[in-house]
Protein backbone atom coordinates (compact mmCIF):
# COMPACT_ATOMS: atom_id res chain seq x y z
CA UNK A 1 0.00 0.00 0.00
CA UNK A 2 1.38 3.39 -0.97
CA UNK A 3 0.67 6.05 1.62
CA UNK A 4 0.34 9.07 -0.64
CA UNK A 5 -2.32 7.59 -2.95
CA UNK A 6 -5.24 7.39 -0.52
CA UNK A 7 -7.34 10.34 0.62
CA UNK A 8 -6.18 11.72 3.94
CA UNK A 9 -9.28 10.52 5.83
CA UNK A 10 -8.55 6.88 4.90
CA UNK A 11 -4.84 6.91 5.76
CA UNK A 12 -3.66 5.48 9.06
CA UNK A 13 -3.29 8.10 11.75
CA UNK A 14 0.06 8.63 13.42
CA UNK A 15 3.53 9.78 12.48
CA UNK A 16 4.38 9.75 8.80
CA UNK A 17 7.64 9.87 6.96
CA UNK A 18 8.41 12.30 4.18
CA UNK A 19 10.06 11.30 0.90
CA UNK A 20 13.56 11.78 2.38
CA UNK A 21 12.71 9.55 5.36
CA UNK A 22 12.33 12.33 7.92
CA UNK A 23 9.56 11.90 10.46
CA UNK A 24 6.73 14.37 9.81
CA UNK A 25 4.57 15.53 12.68
CA UNK A 26 1.53 17.57 11.86
CA UNK A 27 0.76 20.81 13.66
CA UNK A 28 -2.46 19.20 14.90
CA UNK A 29 -0.39 16.57 16.73
CA UNK A 30 1.78 19.24 18.31
CA UNK A 31 -1.19 21.34 19.42
CA UNK A 32 -2.96 18.27 20.81
CA UNK A 33 0.13 17.40 22.86
CA UNK A 34 0.35 20.97 24.15
CA UNK A 35 -3.35 21.00 25.09
CA UNK A 36 -2.95 17.69 26.92
CA UNK A 37 0.08 18.98 28.82
CA UNK A 38 -1.83 22.15 29.78
CA UNK A 39 -4.76 20.09 31.04
CA UNK A 40 -2.49 17.89 33.16
CA UNK A 41 -0.52 20.80 34.62
CA UNK A 42 -1.48 21.71 38.16
CA UNK A 43 -3.01 25.15 38.28
CA UNK A 44 -2.24 27.76 40.89
CA UNK A 45 -5.18 29.06 42.88
CA UNK A 46 -6.19 32.41 41.48
CA UNK A 47 -7.92 33.88 44.49
CA UNK A 48 -7.23 37.46 45.44
CA UNK A 49 -5.97 36.39 48.87
CA UNK A 50 -3.47 33.99 47.31
CA UNK A 51 -2.17 36.65 44.91
CA UNK A 52 -1.88 39.16 47.76
CA UNK A 53 0.00 36.64 49.90
CA UNK A 54 2.37 35.82 47.05
CA UNK A 55 2.97 39.54 46.45
CA UNK A 56 3.72 40.12 50.13
CA UNK A 57 6.11 37.17 50.23
CA UNK A 58 7.95 38.53 47.19
CA UNK A 59 8.14 41.99 48.75
CA UNK A 60 9.45 40.55 52.02
CA UNK A 61 12.08 38.46 50.24
CA UNK A 62 13.23 41.48 48.22
CA UNK A 63 13.47 43.62 51.37
CA UNK A 64 15.47 40.93 53.18
CA UNK A 65 17.84 40.61 50.22
CA UNK A 66 18.43 44.37 50.08
CA UNK A 67 19.05 44.53 53.83
CA UNK A 68 21.50 41.61 53.65
CA UNK A 69 23.40 43.29 50.80
CA UNK A 70 23.59 46.56 52.74
CA UNK A 71 24.78 44.75 55.88
CA UNK A 72 27.46 42.90 53.90
CA UNK A 73 28.60 46.17 52.30
CA UNK A 74 28.89 47.86 55.72
CA UNK A 75 30.85 44.92 57.15
CA UNK A 76 33.20 44.91 54.16
CA UNK A 77 33.77 48.66 54.51
CA UNK A 78 34.48 48.22 58.22
CA UNK A 79 36.99 45.40 57.56
CA UNK A 80 38.75 47.42 54.86
CA UNK A 81 38.95 50.45 57.14
CA UNK A 82 40.41 48.35 59.97
CA UNK A 83 42.92 46.79 57.56
CA UNK A 84 43.95 50.19 56.21
CA UNK A 85 44.40 51.56 59.74
CA UNK A 86 46.46 48.54 60.80
CA UNK A 87 48.68 48.90 57.71
CA UNK A 88 49.17 52.61 58.40
CA UNK A 89 50.04 51.82 62.02
CA UNK A 90 52.64 49.27 60.92
CA UNK A 91 54.26 51.77 58.53
CA UNK A 92 54.39 54.67 60.96
CA UNK A 93 54.91 53.45 64.57
CA UNK A 94 56.27 56.88 65.65
CA UNK A 95 52.83 58.52 65.40
CA UNK A 96 51.40 56.28 68.11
Amino acid sequence: MVTGCLPSHTQAAGPRRSIDGQLRISHETVFAALRLAAMKREREPSSKAYRQDRFENTERAAKETIEAEQRARREKTKRLKELRLSQQGAKDPATK
